[in-house]
């Protein structure tokens, strides 16, 4: 399908000629897997050309999808006849109000350059953990679970005030915006939207633009910069940065491992916090895939069993010595062992800048020698996450066992988030992409693990978007995919925005 002449022309007369393309070189770009191209892509460069670009798409009854910085599955086409809005013209840092500690950014502000504007200012923000190569828009990321997560909550609980195009073409500010021009709440005065714009994870491009919005920052007891030499993924800061500590701690047992997490997040010492596994570590400095099985082994062998990756922030000499008695009496107790390559001051730095940093991510999911994709994940009591992790981990050891998966070390993967106060978990698996056996097996650990959690009464998981996956979940859960279909019809009535990747509507 190719957009009529009239409907091209009149996108062009909103963002100009040189802002929109049907070219078919440049909508292979924007292609992803085997889905529909686009049928042209156009770059807004501010709200008043987004919302028309939604009312022309309306009118015109063609869909459309916007995204930002585009990494992920989740930005493509999903169908014939949708016009992509590639957001990246909008790409500025428009507030960082220090004293309130938020920050204000549009979709095309990646994390990178917020976080290293925010430092030079002594504050710093959680990153999703899909790398700061992501937008910085609190609602641009899947959930927004990331590496600071433990001491920087998540994207949910972070978002502020926001600017809206709805998918009929309306502009709705959303909380201390809409009542007062102010961004530091996005609740009210008033009535509240955050259920509308945003569930347990993302509308995914279903639900209209969100052209501007202000999230939540913190305090950052570190330099303003970080003195590094070398070259990715071998960053080297000179030094330590004074009062920090990284350690990857390992456990006899996953019981161990929960309860040792519970008392770092109730002693409030973890900066950031993350249940990484040898594989994902060896990944995070390998130059190549020989480096990172030999990383991989040596990481192997040291371990004692399910672990964390540990960075503490010391704001005072008398904190950071503090904190590294309670880190210390934690694993007496629960019988930690430190991997010493981790600490190693060879390596300890360039460790702690990509963690901090979250530069390393890419490196840890795709590699010639394995790919990881999270099956399993969700957000919700620590505990809770935590039991699901283990009740859904046998099936990947049997499919590890019979070859059709990749060993990644020990499982598993749990973080904190507000220290404690809620948990993270994903079950990751490695699998050989060449494979064709192996390529049926992310496939056979979803089933199961969607099963375990409807079975389990563990609630409803991060990978839980697009019609099956809520048709499947909704009726064990107070039938919320009724609910969600009629938002996306009051917000939606012309099925404008392309929703795929969120819930569609069938009259």
């Amino acid at each position: 399908m190719t957009l009529k002449r009239e409907i091209y022309k009149a996108l062009e007369d909103v963002v100009g000629p040189e802002n929109i393309s049907e070219a078919p070189l440049i909508l292979g770009s924007y292609a992803q897997r085997t889905r529909p191209r686009f049928e042209a892509v156009t770059l807004p460069q501010n709200t008043g050309e987004v919302q028309a670009i939604v009312r022309l798409c309306n009118r015109f009854k063609v869909q459309f999808k916007a995204s930002s910085s585009g990494w992920g599955a989740y930005g493509d086409a999903g169908g014939p006849g949708v016009v992509k809005l590639d957001l990246r013209r909008m790409n500025r840092i428009l507030e960082i109000n220090e004293k309130n500690m938020y920050a204000v950014v549009e979709p095309y502000v990646i994390y990178a350059q917020l976080q290293a504007e925010l430092m030079k200012r002594g504050l710093n923000c959680n990153i999703t953990g899909a790398g700061s190569n992501c937008s910085a828009l609190p609602l641009a990321a899947h959930q927004g679970i990331g590496h600071l997560s433990v001491s920087g909550s998540y994207g949910e609980r972070n978002q502020l005030a926001l600017e809206w195009v709805t998918p009929d073409g309306e502009i709705v500010r959303l909380g201390s915006l809409g009542s007062l021009g102010q961004w530091w709440c996005g609740d009210g005065p008033g009535p509240s939207l955050r259920g509308i714009i945003r569930g347990n994870v993302m509308p995914l491009g279903g639900l209209g633009v969100y052209t501007k919005a202000a999230q939540k920052v913190y305090h950052w007891p570190g330099p303003s910069t970080f003195a590094i030499e070398g070259v990715s993924p071998h960053y080297n800061p000179s030094q330590i940065p004074p009062g920090f500590m990284i350690r990857y701690v390992s456990f006899p047992s996953s019981d161990k491992l929960s309860q040792a997490a519970h008392k770092v997040g109730a002693s409030e010492i973890g900066f950031i916090l993350m249940g990484f596994n040898p594989a994902m570590m060896a990944s995070n400095m390998a130059t190549n895939n020989n480096e990172d099985r030999a990383y991989f082994k040596q990481f192997t062998d040291l371990v004692q069993g399910p672990g964390f990756l540990i960075i503490m922030a010391g704001n005072s000499p008398s904190d950071t010595e503090y904190k590294k008695k309670v880190l210390q009496q934690i694993m007496d107790e629960y019988s930690g062992k430190s991997l010493e390559p981790v600490e190693d001051p060879k390596n300890a730095g360039g460790f702690m800048w990509r963690f901090i940093r979250v530069t390393s991510s890419i490196r840890e999911v795709a590699r010639a020698s394995g790919i990881f994709a999270g099956q399993v994940g969700g957000t919700d009591v620590f505990y809770l996450m935590h039991q699901y992790i283990l009740r859904s981990s046998p099936l990947k050891e049997r499919l590890i066992n019979e070859g059709r998966l990749l060993a990644d070390g020990t499982d598993p993967f749990v973080q904190l988030v507000e220290h404690g106060h809620a948990g993270h978990g994903e079950l990751l698996i490695r699998f050989n992409k060449q494979d064709p056996e192996a390529m049926k097996a992310p496939a056979e650990v979803g089933m199961f693990a969607n099963k375990t959690a409807i079975e389990g009464h563990f609630g409803v998981p991060g990978h839980v978007w697009g019609d099956a996956a809520h048709d499947q979940y909704g009726p064990h859960t107070s039938n919320y995919h009724l609910w969600l279909r009629k938002i996306k019809k009051t917000y939606d009535p012309n099925a404008a925005s392309e929703a795929t990747n969120y819930i569609t509507v069938n009259d």
